[in-house]
């Protein structure tokens, strides 16, 4: 009994119908598989779309971050310009009440030589002269502090500042300071060319030394503190080789070359200046 059991149960398992619907169940459910990971072109769509927005906020994100970096720049830039120009100004009222000094000693010289006995003592008429032709100085000479203006120009941070009205005032700022170097050198050739050889020839260096409190000051401070002389009175040398007219053109050309820078060349550097301080006031709101 259980031999054809074993033998029912085995010729079942080899029917060819049972193995064809095991086949084609199999079958089933193998296609079926096949069609849940087929992909049509809307999945393909949002995947585009979700890298291309990505991507996109990557871009975004990234101009922001540099536009801030930009204008946090700009306006360290902007600050440190307004600096330099507010401590100019400063300067330059401090070089103008010396040079009015200079100006003063030099149109004293002029009518001093127009009728003076050169062989004679002649005290103010040398500590005069000593002050207009020798000093020499930042205290004397205006000349623009534009380190931060090179370094707009030279690195390209000019860039930064974005409206044109700033943009207008820097470049006339750049060039009043071009003509006021242009200007010191004309003066300092001057000093360096005419008068020294003048100075040279007529001025007592031995009393120069004295009137300088042997060297522990300037020429300006010692003029300005009228700097007593003890042991030399003050001559000038080699008196009958002074001409009368060309001691008045000297002091005067010097007077003149002065004048100008103050009239015509400062008043230009300061409406530039000014126009710059207060475009950069206005674009990123400081005092």
């Amino acid at each position: 009994m259980s031999e054809i059991t074993q033998d029912e149960n085995q010729s079942n398992s080899n029917d060819p119908i049972e193995q064809t619907e095991s086949t084609d169940t199999m079958e089933v459910h193998h296609h079926a598989h096949h069609d849940h990971g087929k992909r049509n072109w809307k999945s393909y769509f949002w995947e585009f779309f979700m890298l291309f927005l990505a991507v996109f906020c990557g871009f975004l994100a990234e101009y922001q971050l540099e536009h801030k970096i930009e204008n946090d720049r700009a306006k360290e830039l902007a600050k440190s310009l307004y600096t330099e120009l507010y401590e100019d100004s400063i300067r330059l009222n401090k070089v103008k009440d010396l040079r009015m000094v200079k100006e003063n000693s030099l149109k004293y010289l002029m009518q001093y030589f127009a009728k003076a006995d050169f062989k004679q003592e002649a005290d103010s008429a040398i500590r005069a002269m000593a002050f207009a032709y020798i000093t020499v100085s930042n205290r004397t000479i205006f000349d623009p502090t534009d380190g931060v203006l090179m370094q707009l120009q030279s690195s390209g941070s000019r860039r930064y500042f974005k409206k044109q009205s700033v943009q207008d005032a820097i470049s006339k700022l750049s060039s009043s300071i071009n003509f006021i170097r242009m200007r010191n050198e004309r003066e300092l050739y001057f000093m360096s060319n005419s008068l020294r050889p003048f100075y040279l020839k007529h001025l007592d260096f031995m009393w120069l030394e004295l009137f300088m409190n042997n060297g522990e000051l300037n020429v300006a401070d010692a003029y300005l503190k009228n700097n007593p002389v003890v042991g030399i009175k003050p001559y000038f040398k080699k008196p009958e080789q002074m001409d009368r007219d060309e001691c008045i053109n000297l002091a005067g050309n010097l007077l003149l070359m002065m004048r100008g820078i103050k009239l015509t060349t400062w008043p230009d550097y300061r409406a530039a200046a000014s126009s710059v301080m207060a475009q950069l006031r206005n674009e990123y709101d400081f005092e």
